[in-house]
């Protein structure tokens, strides 16, 4: 398992204007590292390389700089739609599917391994009817499964926020459903820990319930209240139990931060120095893993 992060940590400066991704990968790498996620979810509302005319030409030349710098990319974030697809307006919806067309030929140039998707929540009075959401999203998201499949990208569903109401895809049986109805070895799971902290004080058997399935990691912490995206160890989340658990059940994938929000209010010059703390918290983080047995293994 290795250290990764999004792309996001540089994102939005605080002029408005969006970070390039060749800049974000520069200032990632002088940060400490190596392994990213190509972060596309911003090209739904213009920003990003990616909404740009040329954004094939912007994403080879990101490649061709990933591997002079000698920096993997294996993780993506698709464009995703808030809530029910039906609630959207028909030309927000075009654009959409333009942009995961987009999101998912950039992940496959960038050598992306999974592309993690969000699960949409089904129709209203449809929380108690996990058999029609999945019969739902297998429609609504098969334009993307099987672009997926055509350029050799895995897909992988993320577990949902829950609050109030029962939320389609926060537990890991919900997953584990749609995945298993998928029947496809490119189709498993990304578990965001801060998404779980909302409902799950242990998140241990979530994991272990996953299992081989889990493919991809959101590694972000919060106080369970709001989806705060912040560093571990800034939250409430049981970091020294829930690691050793993804050595356990022989997670394969990386260890990959989704923590924008401890950068999105700093000035432009303070990103880099706690972009280097990320670091360190994230080389912490792995060391809990490599003290489980089984990393001996």
């Amino acid at each position: 398992m290795r250290l990764s992060t999004s792309t996001n940590f540089f994102a939005f400066k605080p002029s408005g204007e969006y970070t390039p991704y060749k800049e974000a990968l520069l200032r990632c790498k002088a940060a400490g590292f190596r392994v990213l996620d190509a972060n596309f979810c911003s090209a739904l509302g213009g920003a990003t390389d990616l909404a740009k005319d040329n954004w094939r030409e912007l994403i080879e030349d990101l490649r061709n700089e990933a591997e002079k710098q000698g920096v993997e990319f294996t993780q993506s974030h698709p464009v995703f739609l808030s809530g029910r697809y039906d609630s959207h307006p028909a030309e927000k919806l075009e654009v959409y599917h333009e942009m995961m067309r987009r999101s998912i030929i950039a992940s496959s140039i960038l050598g992306v391994k999974w592309a993690v998707l969000h699960p949409f929540p089904g129709k209203p009075d449809a929380e108690f009817d996990p058999e029609a959401i999945i019969k739902e999203n297998l429609e609504l998201h098969a334009e993307a499964l099987e672009l997926a499949k055509k350029y050799n990208v895995g897909i992988a569903f993320e577990n949902m926020i829950e609050k109030t109401t029962r939320r389609f895809a926060s537990r890991a049986e919900d997953l584990i459903a749609l995945i298993d109805a998928c029947n496809d070895p490119g189709v498993g799971a990304c578990w965001d820990f801060g998404h779980g902290n909302f409902i799950f004080q242990d998140q241990r058997e979530q994991l272990r319930l996953l299992g081989k399935r889990l493919k991809a990691t959101h590694v972000d912490d919060n106080y369970g209240k709001a989806d705060e995206h912040m560093f571990p160890f800034h939250g409430s989340v049981d970091w020294h139990a829930v690691i050793p658990v993804l050595v356990e059940i022989g997670y394969e994938g990386d260890f990959t931060f989704e923590t924008h929000k401890e950068f999105t209010r700093l000035p432009e010059h303070l990103k880099d120095m706690v972009a280097k703390t990320g670091y360190e918290i994230g080389q912490y983080c792995l060391s809990l893993a490599a003290g489980h047995p089984a990393a001996a293994e």
